[in-house]
């Protein structure tokens, strides 16, 4: 009787969680390719009628017949599905209407090219709701390089801008310059702001754009190869406001600088491009003095510019001081002395301080080859301190070899660079000596230590390749003159050569250029390319037309040529179309200015090339090949190619010249108690001048006994996190990180009192060190260069895992990169029920791992992933951390996200109001050094505030509750909290948001809130009357029930789905939830077709073809004819990897590394045995003692912490794939095994086999053992 009452409870059970979870799905109107049943839309859900109207573009370079979808989203992340626009059968469907979930007011169209081997391209969209429209402009064309792209609003709102381009002669463009405005929370479409500027030039310009609120940023565009412009400032006002923004830009703009720059309208921001400066530039003359030394008497600030080459070179600037220096100093060339660049130049920081007496320059005069002078403050002259640390340079990596281009970037053409010995310097390398010359084998070999196959040496002067000057500058260091190789050293130091003493001036610079392929590499017959004047392939599109026969390139004779050949020519070569009206009517003896004439020696392989126009390939079209073509060179074809935006080959082809070389490890930050000195810490006391480093400091050092000498320039006996308290780098009460750099040998220290500390003036010799605030570029770079072990990141020793609330390691591997690992995290366990705003439902993370690290956090990120599901009407907490001066993310009585410094009454209101049931991941963001607060919801930002305050958080943190008082409880779920003791960038929020919508956990917890949601909603609101939607806009034509109500084998659609090889899960017609099932057939033997499948166990990726998977795994026989044709596709969850296998008739399936949200598997019509990780056995109540089932799991189920328990025979609410793994009946890499329904058992006991844990358990009325798969 008592077994018979267990199983009556477990029964009940089993409903009421079937009750808790399930959704209401109804039958529904019918349509191609959806199931009869679809889900309900929840009461108080809407869904609106659109009408969206496309203008397509009409060339003969886009093909409208094309697979086009589209989304819409507003600006919180709600979206609605996926709407067709076109397909490859009837072409853009200029005029559509379509029934779709209500978003509100369109913010973007996130826009996908479906079809392979395709352009196509729009002028402008339209969407129409509620007698409402929406103009989106189209941005540039979709192919298979970029099949996705994002599309905003067009604007009608007039700007006028002033743009003043730099005075140096080179500052000019002949580029197409383009904008877009960042305002408060929008931005506008990328709008043409001019074709070109010159040199000096103000210029007034008026546009059009879409209204972006107060204007914050600017991004500038520069498309053009080779051509970089240097705007000085852009001032920008609208016709309906008298408000003037002003953004001082100074800096490059294009290649091979950035293509794309952005400007903050707060010019001391230091997260954005460096500011450009010449090598004379002074610090006086970037900084406004007024007020200076009242702004700096507590504290420090910094700044950000770039340094040119060569400024030890430069005859107006001017040093005083050394390590630290008066403003009227000039930057770049006191950074050279004080080691932070080198001649090559680069990024430096530049530290602001307040002023003092006197500057003392190192005695010997001379360091870098440049002198010092002593300095003296004048009383009736404004003054303040400055000081510098290295930021980035081309110095900055492994290789002792190089390649500088003239804008001194590293490339694969340029004048070659060798490290000189036993220095950090580096130096060019003169043609010849007295005793060697270099040759083409040198530059073979100087690309080869580059990771080329091949390279060449360009005889023609440096002062004048291409236009460019490519020498360096005067007084640049040499390394090495005439080095000579054989082709058989290992690395160029290996070779000959004379000592650099013999290089007279830098006019004999060797240039080199590196080839991406070998000389023996195979080359068809009839391949083409583009050569420059120096027989290179050329990489501006313009050139020497080659073709390849008989074993050599060789010119083509223009003799018989025809226009139609040079748009194939460009084609060919991955260009969009012609430079202009292109140069093939040209004579190559004058292209710009330059001969492209091929030299006598040089094969002439074509000529009479006739082309209709409508040829793929030149060698297609008739011409004429052989041994004696009746031409000269002066007859050679000149092709003139252009890339547009979204075709860019030319940029492809300049970008080859950008190389990307391994960068040195920056060091690993320096844990730093109250007490040490640079004496006590190895790797600071042997460090050398110019040297920096990042290090951790904790609280109130200034209370701890340690004499500081000196006042922004220490010694190296004085206690470092003190002497950052006194400069003003450090508060007093919070850990914080600082930057440590090192300083020349010094004999006088200037004692000062700041901060509540007396530094003492010291007069004897010392190294020295100076203090400063780091970059959050530069932490991000120290996190990517000394990745933690998770041992490291989190001491296991401090972990219960018998904790209800402990870390998930298996998730929180998956969901952050390693470079972003968390201070701290909690993941709501599985099976937890979430937040119902009842007493003592919160979580208390004290002494949860890791909580002791996020107190006196001073930069921080806070990531939040939750859903919200009642309480209307009344103040629910989220997280609050600490008491007073605290901070707390809060769901106000209106239901706004809300931001509040504890006990302070100024809330930062969001106008954010999350919808119930929906999930949302929130990152909240506080910079300590410009005091400005960030929030993003779903990857957006959508504040930025700028306070007076900072947070103090030295107290608890407090999940799901106000820290300050015990009410504010939250309702509903939160799933994630990440917080980090630094602010992330755009790049790693949106990184955290991919990775938090693929958390397992979130599968069941989303649907448990969605009910919850459900139920609030059926008690404040009556039914609604009139016909129910599905979520896909059909109507229901049955009423809405609970799925386990309706039988699942009517889930599969009853039209069967006509499948070719080509058809994949990314088509419309599939696009159902995890566990979506169709009836489909395959009209062909995909046996041996081109489309390729991945992953294998009947797990396949998404963009595998279906019929290939199909016969891969054994579910459908082509060779049967129509007897089995037909199967069930099931959309199954996503997996991290896959792996390849060999399936049915000899198929070989590829692996994918990269993970996916969805998979399918492919089933009989009767079976249904795809199986998680996560699946357990609570199905089999329904099957009868005996009863056998076979099961297909995937790969890796012994890594996941869901629990199993028993000992080869398990309890049921055991997961399955693991429980098999343990029993020995199944490997780690998955696959099939066979399952036995077995009796009741008093006790499971648990054990460690096959290196997995099994827990012991109390009886139940059914068991579950495990048997091999055996293939019959």
């Amino acid at each position: 009787m008592k077994k018979f009452k267990d199983i009556l409870i477990l029964i009940n059970i089993y409903i009421l969680i079937l009750n808790a979870y399930c959704k209401e799905w109804c039958k529904a109107t019918f349509e191609y390719g959806k199931s009869d049943y679809a889900e309900c839309i929840s009461e108080g859900d809407s869904i609106s009628r659109y009408m969206i109207e496309t203008i397509p573009v009409l060339s003969k370079d886009v093909d409208l017949y094309s697979n086009v979808s589209l989304v819409l989203s507003n600006g919180y992340g709600s979206k609605t599905k996926e709407i067709i626009i076109g397909n490859e059968n009837e072409g853009l469907l200029n005029k559509i209407f379509t029934v779709r979930s209500d978003i509100g007011n369109p913010e973007y169209i996130h826009i996908k090219l479906n079809s392979q081997n395709k352009n196509w391209k729009c002028k402008k969209i339209t969407v129409w709701k509620d007698y409402k429209y929406w103009v989106f402009d189209c941005i540039g064309s979709l192919n298979d390089k970029k099949p996705e792209g994002t599309y905003f609003l067009s604007g009608n709102k007039i700007y006028i801008a002033y743009v003043q381009t730099g005075k140096d002669i080179e500052a000019a463009t002949t580029g197409t310059i383009e904008i877009i405005l960042l305002g408060n929370n929008k931005r506008s479409n990328t709008k043409v702001l001019h074709e070109g500027f010159n040199a000096g030039g103000l210029k007034k310009i008026k546009f059009q754009a879409s209204d972006v609120g107060d204007l914050e940023d600017i991004i500038l565009i520069n498309n053009s190869l080779n051509d970089p412009w240097y705007c000085d400032f852009i001032k920008i006002k609208s016709d309906n406001n008298n408000k003037i923004y002003i953004f001082n830009v100074k800096s490059w703009i294009g290649a091979p600088y950035d293509k794309n720059v952005k400007v903050n309208i707060k010019s001391d921001t230091i997260e954005g491009t460096s500011k450009d400066i010449d090598c004379h530039i002074r610090a006086i003359d970037l900084i406004n003095t007024n007020n200076i030394n009242k702004l700096l008497q507590n504290k420090v600030q910094i700044f950000k510019v770039r340094c040119p080459q060569n400024c030890q070179n430069s005859e107006f600037a001017i040093i005083e001081g050394s390590s630290i220096h008066p403003s009227s100093t000039s930057i770049c060339a006191a950074a050279i002395h004080d080691g932070s660049i080198s001649p090559s130049g680069g990024e430096i920081i530049v530290t602001v301080a307040s002023e003092l007496n006197h500057y003392y320059a190192i005695k010997d005069k001379i360091f870098n080859e440049l002198e010092a002078l002593d300095f003296s403050t004048k009383a009736d002259e404004k003054n303040f301190t400055f000081f510098t640390y290295h930021l980035d340079s081309i110095d900055d990596i492994i290789s002792n070899v190089r390649i500088v281009d003239s804008f001194g970037k590293l490339s694969s053409l340029g004048r070659l660079e060798i490290r000189l010995k036993n220095k950090n310097r580096w130096g060019s390398v003169c043609l010849k000596g007295p005793n060697f010359q270099f040759n083409d084998d040198s530059a073979k070999r100087a690309c080869k230590d580059l990771g080329f196959p091949n390279g060449i040496h360009i005889k023609e002067n440096c002062s004048n390749l291409n236009g460019q000057n490519y020498c360096a500058g005067y007084k640049y260091p040499f390394a090495s003159s005439g080095i000579l190789c054989t082709g058989h050293e290992k690395d160029i130091s290996k070779c000959n050569a004379d000592d650099f003493s013999h290089c007279v001036d830098h006019h004999d610079d060797v240039i080199v250029q590196c080839l991406h392929y070998s000389s023996n590499e195979l080359i068809n017959d009839g391949a083409i390319r583009l050569v420059d004047i120096n027989g290179a392939p050329s990489n501006t599109g313009t050139g020497r037309l080659q073709i390849y026969y008989h074993g050599v390139f060789g010119s083509v004779c223009s003799e018989g040529w025809v226009k139609e050949a040079e748009n194939i020519v460009c084609h060919e070569l991955g260009y969009s179309g012609l430079k202009g009206n292109g140069f093939s009517h040209h004579s190559c003896t004058d292209i710009s200015g330059e001969n492209l004439c091929g030299p006598d020696t040089e094969k002439i392989n074509a000529v009479n090339i006739k082309c209709k126009g409508d040829e793929k390939l030149l060698k297609n079209c008739p011409h004429e090949t052989h041994d004696d073509i009746y031409c000269s060179h002066d007859e050679d074809v000149i092709i003139g190619c252009i890339a547009d935006d979204n075709n860019l080959h030319g940029e492809e082809q300049n970008r080859k010249h950008l190389i990307n070389l391994e960068k040195k490890k920056f060091h690993p930050k320096i844990e730093l108690t109250c007490f040490d000195k640079m004496l006590s810490k190895s790797s600071l006391s042997t460090a050398t001048t110019g040297d920096v480093f990042l290090a951790s400091c904790p609280e109130k050092c200034d209370e701890e006994i340690g004499i500081v000498k000196g006042t922004f320039l220490y010694t190296y006996d004085s206690p470092i996190c003190k002497s950052a308290i006194h400069s003003g780098v450090l508060p007093n009460n919070i850990a914080e990180d600082i930057v440590i750099s090192i300083g020349h040998t010094h004999t006088n220290f200037i004692g000062t009192k700041r901060n509540n500390i007396e530094s003492h003036d010291f007069n004897g010799t010392s190294k020295s060190f100076t203090i400063s605030i780091p970059t959050m570029s530069l932490l991000r770079e120290e996190r990517k260069s000394n990745v933690k072990s998770e041992d490291e990141i989190i001491n296991k020793n401090e972990i219960d895992f018998t904790h209800d609330h402990s870390f998930f390691y298996n998730k929180l591997d998956h969901h952050i990169s390693s470079s972003m690992k968390p201070t701290f995290q909690w993941i709501a366990p599985t099976g937890f029920v979430g937040f119902n705003g009842k007493e003592n439902d919160y979580i208390d993370c004290t002494n949860l791992p890791n909580e002791k690290y996020i107190k006196s956090l001073a930069s921080f990120t806070f990531i939040v992933y939750f859903t919200l599901s009642g309480g209307e009407g009344t103040w629910r907490t989220i997280l609050s951390h600490s008491l007073c001066e605290g901070i707390s993310i809060s769901i106000n009585e209106e239901n706004e996200l809300i931001i509040e410094q504890n006990c302070n009454p100024h809330l930062i209101k969001s106008k954010f109001k999350p919808q119930f049931g929906q999930t949302y991941h929130i990152t909240v963001m506080f910079n300590k050094i410009n005091k400005t607060l960030y929030l993003y919801i779903n990857g957006k930002k959508v504040i930025t505030e700028k306070n007076t305050y900072n947070f103090t958080l030295s107290g608890d943190l407090i999940i799901g509750r106000s820290n300050q008082t015990t009410k504010d409880y939250f309702i509903g779920n939160i799933h994630l909290v990440e917080i980090y003791k630094y602010t992330l960038s755009e790049e790693e929020i949106k990184e955290s948001l991919n990775s938090s919508l693929s958390l397992e956990y979130l599968n069941t917890n989303i649907l448990e809130q969605m009910s919850n949601s459900k139920k609030d909603k059926k008690k404040n609101q009556k039914n609604k009357k009139g016909v129910q939607k599905t979520i896909d806009g059909r109507d229901c034509v049955t009423p809405c029930k609970s799925k386990h109500m309706i039988n699942k084998d009517l889930q599969i659609n009853t039209k069967q789905i006509n499948l070719k090889c080509q058809d994949n899960l990314l088509s419309e017609q599939f696009n159902g939830k995890i566990g979506s099932q169709f009836l489909v057939s395959c009209l062909e033997n995909c046996t041996k077709s081109k489309f390729f499948i991945k992953g294998t166990n009947n797990y396949y990726t998404p963009d595998s073809s279906i019929c290939k998977a199909a016969i891969h795994a054994g579910i459908y026989n082509p060779h049967m004819g129509n007897k089995n044709n037909s199967f069930v596709l099931k959309i199954v969850e996503g997996l991290l990897e896959y792996k390849s296998s060999r399936g049915h008739f000899g198929i070989l399936s590829k692996s994918e590394k990269q993970s996916q949200l969805r998979s399918f598997s492919v089933l009989s019509e009767n079976q249904e045995n795809i199986f998680t990780c996560s699946t357990n056995g609570q199905f089999i109540l329904n099957l009868s003692v005996g009863e056998k089932r076979t099961i297909n799991c995937p790969s890796n189920c012994n890594k996941i912490r869901d629990k199993i328990y028993g000992t080869n025979i398990y309890s049921p609410i055991s997961v399955l794939c693991k429980a098999a793994i343990h029993s020995g009946a199944l490997s780690n890499q998955g696959g099939i095994v066979e399952i036995i329904v077995g009796t009741g058992q008093e006790e499971f006991k648990g054990s460690t086999q096959n290196n997995i844990e099994s827990f012991s358990s109390n009886n139940h009325s059914r068991s579950i053992t495990f048997n091999k798969h055996v293939e019959l």
